[in-house]
């Protein structure tokens, strides 16, 4: 198990309102929020690696890979239970042939997420009560 959670995306500028269930990878790093998702996403919200984005080099794990920034791009909000608890404003990153969409570690701070188990896939949010916890998203 893993953290999930679900987030209300929303392009600027555009009347696109789309929910995704994303993975809370703490594990990567961006020096500023970001939304990684792939191509087929992208296009969902109408982006396209030959539109508005830049190439840039994105270090992973175990190698340094291609994506495409957009930057100032989208509106994040996590929603849990059916309730929006926070909202942000984001970069997109296009990254051709990801298996499933993520958020980074400034993306999970900023949004307020607390992990309180990536094993367990439990999680709190900032403005919680200390014994809520919530748990992780359903995926398709």
């Amino acid at each position: 198990m893993v953290v999930y959670v679900k987030l209300r995306v929303k392009p600027l500028g555009k009347d696109i309102v789309k929910e995704y269930v994303v993975l809370v990878n703490g594990g990567a790093h961006s020096p500023e929020p970001v939304l990684v998702v792939d191509e087929v996403i992208a296009e969902e919200l109408g982006f396209t690696i030959r539109g508005k984005g830049e190439a840039v080099e994105a270090s992973i794990a175990d190698s340094v890979r291609r994506v495409y920034l957009v930057r100032d791009a989208i509106e994040i909000r996590l929603v849990d239970e059916g309730k929006e608890i926070s909202k942000i404003k984001a970069h997109l990153v296009i990254h051709p042939g990801l298996e499933e969409p993520l958020i980074t570690d400034t993306t999970i701070d900023s949004l307020g997420i607390q992990v309180i188990s990536f094993s367990k896939g439990l999680w709190r949010h900032i403005n919680d009560p200390p014994n809520k916890v919530r748990r992780s998203a359903k995926t398709l």
